[in-house]
């Protein structure tokens, strides 16, 4: 099951729709994750795999669903 998800999240293209909607600089993200701005701008750009806890994280605290994060609706 890990790898699978793991795989869905190198596809991530709507964290930064997210982030808009919630009203957040990457900044603010970054700090209510305890991580930088870098990484937010590095998952939102694809330049790196968005860790899968911080995705489930997101999907928990804002109610978004996994599967429409990594684009599988």
């Amino acid at each position: 099951m890990f790898s699978i998800i793991t795989l869905l999240i190198e596809k991530v293209n709507n964290l930064k729709s997210i982030r808009k909607e919630l009203n957040y600089t990457q900044e603010e993200l970054a700090k209510l994750f305890n991580t930088t701005h870098s990484t937010i701008s590095a998952y939102e750009n694809g330049k790196t795999i968005i860790l899968t806890a911080f995705a489930i994280e997101l999907c928990k605290r804002y109610g978004y669903s996994l599967d429409w994060i990594c684009n599988k609706r």
